[in-house]
């Protein structure tokens, strides 16, 4: 990672778009081209390439999180939401596009998470925010993460456990030989209040997870859950 993304370019809006690029985010470049007027006048000009972040999400929240992401790191940043396909986000920026490669993302199978965001507090709870919100399901008695990265995959299970948070991993091989290996996290029941430190912005997965807590707090503490809950929204 080049010197200065660890001064100025890695603060918390570029982690979590790193971050939900590699969740349910995309990069590539494509040719951008001719128009109208090259190809009447005969020049040769050649096609200029377009540098494209993408982002997909059934959940509103996260694509307006993640507009607001692009335009907070570069205001003059092409942003839009796709009209046909209406849960895209779509951005074109080569700098961005370059610093998320930086950063350490290769492709949807490969990717990273460097040491400056895993031992750094603030950046490392707003990366597994985002990634969690992707990749995650709630369920009464733990929450799933689920990811084909096995090295990535073992440096969240770190993050979580500085964090606090007790888990477990496990692989899952399927059944298809031409499908990947799959490596789900575990965040036990009994760390649901110490995964308050990270929470959700997504709003069905932080519905659920309230919900949940508010469950065990009842059950494990007997206490009134409304109570203790005004101690932990997030």
């Amino acid at each position: 990672m080049r010197s200065y993304l660890r001064t100025y370019y890695l603060n918390p809006e570029m982690v979590k778009i790193h971050a939900h690029t590699c969740g349910d985010g995309n990069l590539y470049v494509k040719k951008e081209k001719r128009s109208p007027g090259a190809i009447v006048s005969a020049r040769t000009d050649k096609p200029s390439m377009r540098y494209i972040i993408e982002y997909t999400n059934t959940c509103n929240r996260l694509l307006d999180v993640m507009t607001k992401c692009f335009l907070s790191i570069c205001p003059g940043i092409y942003v839009y939401r796709d009209e046909i396909k209406k849960h895209r986000v779509i951005a074109r920026n080569r700098t961005i596009y370059e610093l998320i490669k930086d950063i350490g993302y290769k492709n949807g199978n490969e990717w990273d998470i460097p040491e400056e965001i895993i031992y750094n507090q603030e950046l490392r709870r707003v990366w597994l925010r985002a990634f969690f919100d992707d990749e995650s399901s709630v369920y009464e008695n733990h929450i799933r993460l689920y990811n084909t990265n096995k090295n990535a995959m073992i440096k969240i299970e770190k993050m979580l456990n500085l964090e606090g948070i007790n888990t477990t991993m496990y692989q899952r091989v399927p059944k298809i030989k031409r499908y990947k290996i799959c490596y789900t996290i575990r965040v036990l029941a009994e760390s649901f209040v110490d995964f308050k430190k990270i929470g959700f912005d997504h709003t069905e997965k932080k519905k659920k997870y309230l919900k949940y807590l508010r469950k065990r707090i009842c059950v494990s503490r007997d206490l009134n859950p409304d109570h203790q809950l005004g101690r932990l929204r997030f």
